[in-house]
């Protein structure tokens, strides 16, 4: 599973923050790479692999 994320401002003039904000989730990389090449400014989204992702053979999510 990946998701596409968006870098949000957060904070005041004088002490920016940046976070990264979950926008969408999908199983496909390239479905939301291309949703992120068509953003305005691309460069403020990013598309991350899921801290779950793989299924063990016990059925449980295993931490990848």
């Amino acid at each position: 599973m990946f998701a596409l994320e968006y870098l949000q401002f957060q904070g005041i003039e004088h002490c920016p923050q940046y976070r990264w904000k979950q926008f969408a989730v999908c199983g496909k990389r390239e479905l939301l790479e291309r949703i992120r090449s068509r953003q305005a400014h691309p460069e403020n989204w990013r598309v991350t692999r899921l801290a779950c992702e793989s299924i063990g053979p016990d059925g449980l999510k295993r931490i990848a």
